[in-house]
């Protein structure tokens, strides 16, 4: 992997962004508006007690959800969403009997343990940096959380280390079709790593595996753009040193992936994102997410 000097911050600390995305998932799966009530029952366990308490509270989660909404529009929206299209990507990889599964950057994931009766035929690889992933086990370990048999937690810094060399020392077969999610990551790493980490995909899994990953568009990374949510979230992530780097150009989804030798199978813009995740009961539509974001799930070309 090439080496940077960004988001130096990870690397001494659990992630801040990983947390807020835990306390936006928590306060999904307590929202009774959307159709399944959210979906990640476990998200709470990563809390910290004080947070935990309050938010066990409807009035409480009401003032801190319009709170957050009010400091980044659009996050509540966009990580509900991308929530559910993650979960459907999973379930979907385990009901076919996807003999690897790879998240690469698990942060504080549930998905291996919310759907371990789907999994049986899968090995699970949860890769993240040391600081995050030690932290992650201690909630579990602390939650008395029984941890199913068939995941595999592999420590890795994705801007410095060798993403072939990690796996393959933790006996990850590169002639299995596998499924990498790669959920909230990439418009944190840089350019290099990012093609870096497609191109061992390429090279190191078997006939038919795919990716599943969302990305930012170029214009929030250069700070020219002007959509929903665009600028407060850009000013949040400095804030707390978990910079943005890397994005693509807006329409540019399906060359960029030809570059790489990926085949697009299916693309969602965040107006089509919106009308599949963030449907709620009544039919209507939760709220905008962010105007950038793009979700993609890719295939490796024969």
């Amino acid at each position: 992997m090439i080496k940077s000097k960004e988001n130096k911050r990870i690397e001494n600390k659990a992630s801040q962004t990983a947390l807020m995305a835990a306390i936006h998932r928590f306060l999904a799966s307590r929202d009774k508006r959307i159709e399944d009530g959210g979906s990640d029952n476990l998200a709470d366990l990563f809390l910290p007690p004080k947070a935990r308490f309050f938010l066990s509270k409807p009035f409480f989660r009401n003032v801190i959800t319009k709170k957050l909404h009010k400091k980044v529009p659009g996050t509540y929206e966009y990580l509900t969403a991308r929530t559910r299209f993650f979960d459907e990507v999973f379930v979907r990889a385990a009901k076919k009997k996807c003999p690897q599964i790879i998240f690469l950057g698990a942060g504080y994931d549930t998905r291996a343990i919310r759907f371990q009766h789907l999994t049986k035929d899968s090995v699970i690889y949860e890769l993240d940096v040391p600081t995050t992933q030690s932290e992650k086990k201690k909630y579990f370990k602390r939650n008395k959380i029984q941890l199913p048999e068939n995941i595999v937690f592999v420590p890795i810094n994705f801007n410095t280390d060798d993403l072939e060399l990690t796996l393959l020392s933790n006996a990850y077969d590169p002639n299995r079709k596998s499924l990498y999610i790669w959920e909230g990551v990439t418009m944190y790493i840089n350019q290099e790593s990012v093609k870096a980490t497609l191109s061992f995909i390429k090279n190191n899994s078997g006939i038919g595996s795919t990716i599943a990953f969302d990305y930012f568009y170029d214009s929030v990374i250069n700070g020219t753009s002007n959509s929903f949510g665009a600028k407060e979230l850009s000013d949040s992530a400095s804030k707390l040193g978990e910079k943005f780097n890397f994005g693509i150009e807006e329409g540019g989804i399906r060359e960029f992936l030809k570059e790489n030798d990926f085949l697009l199978l299916r693309h969602y813009t965040p107006r089509e994102f919106e009308e599949k995740y963030l449907r709620m009961n009544d039919g209507s539509i939760l709220g905008n997410m962010y105007g950038f974001a793009g979700h993609v799930i890719a295939e490796l070309k024969d």
